[in-house]
């Protein structure tokens, strides 16, 4: 039996559609999902998860590589639920241990779709390699190793990484590179501790190429 819980697929138009329903434009829409989508905050919430070894990632881990307090990582992240990009998974296994995370947050059918629209898929193997290099503490070591529910099959399938080839290759050399360089990549090691005092603009977008 599985672990996962329902996943909403793309709404495809109409009343349940998250950025609209049939009265709004369709360039409407995708400046509505691209603005929402590149806010800052919601931006590394995104590459969090899509860099994450184990396509779940823990409220803890996210407050460990997302450069924001705990609050508004929790907020951004039921915006994104609402938008149905991402959804709360839950473990209901008898593998974990007694101290293990059991809720999860991971992307939903839905929000495969709308970011593969948006070509954010084609950066997975490049954030996957950031996140492998990354400093852990025990605690977030654990997490990351803790047991998962399983994901939608198409979820899971869209982050498996396929064969890399030699300029992607190149790419993440180049981007490890420039972290160890320069400290200023959104995986650095070991991350800014999160200002309690800092809140998000819901106006600060910033373009998906400038991890790169």
């Amino acid at each position: 039996m599985s672990n996962s819980v329902g996943s909403p697929r793309n709404p495809g138009g109409g009343e349940g559609d998250p950025f609209g329903g049939d009265d709004v434009l369709p360039i409407e829409k995708q400046r509505r999902a691209h603005q929402f989508l590149t806010q800052e905050t919601r931006y590394h919430i995104i590459q969090a998860v899509l860099g994450h070894p184990r396509y779940l990632a823990t409220l803890d881990e996210l407050e460990y590589l997302v450069p924001k307090n705990r609050s508004t990582i929790r907020e951004h992240l039921d915006r994104l639920a609402d938008k149905q990009v991402m959804t709360k998974y839950k473990y209901r296994g008898d593998e974990a241990e007694r101290n293990d995370p059991r809720e999860f947050w991971g992307f939903t059918s839905y929000g495969i779709t709308i970011l593969d629209e948006y070509s954010y898929l084609r950066y997975v193997p490049v954030l996957r390699a950031l996140q492998e290099h990354l400093y852990l503490t025990e605690k977030i070591e654990r997490h990351q190793n803790a047991p998962r529910p399983d994901l939608p099959e198409d979820v899971s399938d869209a982050l498996r990484i396929p064969e890399i080839d030699d300029e992607t290759e190149a790419i993440i050399d180049d981007v490890l590179a420039a972290r160890d360089r320069d400290g200023s990549r959104l995986f650095d090691a070991p991350p800014i501790e999160p200002d309690e005092a800092v809140e998000t603009e819901d106006g600060a977008d910033r373009p998906l190429d400038e991890l790169f």
